[in-house]
C-alpha cells in the first residue's frame, strides 16, 4: 500500500505559508521516517507539520515534532 506524506510549513496564526511538499512512501514505517526527517530537520523559525494518508485518502497520522523540542 502506498502512503502519501504531505509537509506543510506553518506561519503565524497557524496558517500554511507555502505550497505543501508531497512525498510517497511504500509503507507506514517509511512514511514515519520521512515525516520525522522533514519536521525535525526544519529550522526553529520555520515550523512544519506532516500529514500521512493512505491510498484511499484516509488520514493515518499527523506529526508535528518530538515532544522534547516543544517551545514554551
Amino acid at each position: 500500500m502506498t502512503y502519501r506524506v504531505m509537509i506543510n510549513r506553518i506561519g503565524k496564526a497557524g496558517v500554511p505559508r507555502s505550497a505543501p511538499r508531497i512525498y510517497y512512501a511504500k509503507d507506514e514505517a517509511d512514511a514515519a521516517t520521512i515525516a520525522a526527517y522533514e519536521v525535525d530537520g526544519a529550522k526553529p523559525d520555520r515550523p512544519r507539520v506532516a500529514t500521512v494518508t493512505d491510498a484511499e485518502g484516509r488520514m493515518v497520522f499527523t506529526y508535528s515534532g518530538r515532544a522534547g523540542t516543544a517551545q514554551t
